[in-house]
């Protein structure tokens, strides 16, 4: 299970979507909304999880789940991943406490959000340097 450390985006998944659609502005600009619509998707991840409403819990789950994966943010799938699994076992208390560890990176991700911005903008425009937030390692 992964644990809260630094933010960072594994920088080539960006570049991917940028590459799928052919538009590194709009690979920006989906980061960006990814980043700004955290608080909201934790908050509905905890709340459904406390209410062990599973079909609630897991739609919230497998939101984030995605747009991490989309956006290179692997500890935020991973722990996404997890709470999925859980939740299909139908083990909402693990589920929680696992949710909580989300949060720590979710929080980490938002308060670096603007810096890992900057670097996936740099990144596209040379990508031929080191992953997303790596210096912070």
């Amino acid at each position: 299970m992964p644990e809260c450390g630094p933010a960072r985006l594994e920088r080539k998944r960006i570049r991917h979507l940028a590459e799928d659609i052919e538009n590194p502005t709009a690979a920006l600009n989906f980061l960006g909304d990814f980043l700004s619509m955290l608080p909201g998707r934790i908050t509905r991840i905890l709340d459904t999880l406390a209410e062990r409403d599973a079909k609630r819990a897991m739609d919230a789950t497998l939101s984030l789940k995605i747009t991490s994966a989309m956006t290179g943010a692997v500890e935020a799938e991973s722990c996404c991943r997890h709470i999925e699994f859980l939740i299909r076992c139908e083990r909402f208390e693990e589920a929680a406490e696992t949710a909580q560890i989300l949060r720590g990176i979710v929080t980490a991700l938002m308060a670096a959000g603007p810096e890992l911005l900057l670097e996936a903008r740099s990144d596209l425009d040379n990508p031929d340097v080191q992953p997303i937030g790596s210096s912070r390692q």
